[in-house]
């Protein structure tokens, strides 16, 4: 058994039950092993959540520079407001995003600084990327980058703790502001 099917089992523990709520028996019964084999490729717990974690991020920096990539063609607009239905769509479809929300918005409060170390330089990472693309598209790229993240950030919380439904509507609510803010 190798590591990797042991941080994809545990990917889908950790997302859809926290870290408190994984159990490594379950993960290593999951893949078919004993929870002592688990020791042979991680130290422990948070030794494999720490792995499923680096993953997540580079997983899904790589899935947000691709959607990019492929809608760069696609007007500003379209662009950015499409990038909250691809997010809604890997909320529900990969348990990849669903660990990184998780982990974004509740991380475990004994490895608090250690997702932190993770998470702060990939949002600094999405930050630059989106602002890259901002230049010569809009005023004040930057403030126009920050502001969109920080619309991404209230809804993504709406999608976690309400469901798809209400995140429609704040979005729905937002956005036209926000396409205001930028023109003036």
């Amino acid at each position: 058994m190798s590591e990797i099917n042991i941080r994809d089992a545990a990917l889908i523990h950790f997302a859809r039950n926290g870290y408190e709520g994984a159990s490594l028996a379950n993960i290593a019964e999951d893949v078919g092993i004993k929870k002592p084999s688990i020791y042979a490729h991680y130290k422990g717990k948070d030794d494999l959540f720490m792995s499923v974690a680096n993953y997540v991020c580079n997983s899904i920096r790589k899935r947000i520079v691709e959607y990019f990539v492929i809608n760069q063609h696609l007007g500003l607009r379209i662009k950015l407001e499409g990038f909250f239905d691809w997010i809604q769509t890997e909320y529900e479809t990969d348990e990849t995003m669903k660990f990184l929300l998780r982990v974004m918005f509740f991380p475990p409060a004994k490895l608090e600084q250690e997702i932190l170390g993770l998470l702060n330089p990939f949002v600094q990472d999405m930050q630059r990327i989106l602002i890259r693309m901002l230049r010569n598209q809009v005023k004040n790229p930057e403030e126009v980058g920050i502001g969109y993240l920080t619309i991404v950030d209230g809804c993504m919380v709406e999608l976690i703790y309400a469901g798809a439904d209400p995140y429609q509507r704040r979005l729905q609510a937002i956005l036209p502001i926000f396409w205001r803010g930028i023109q003036q």
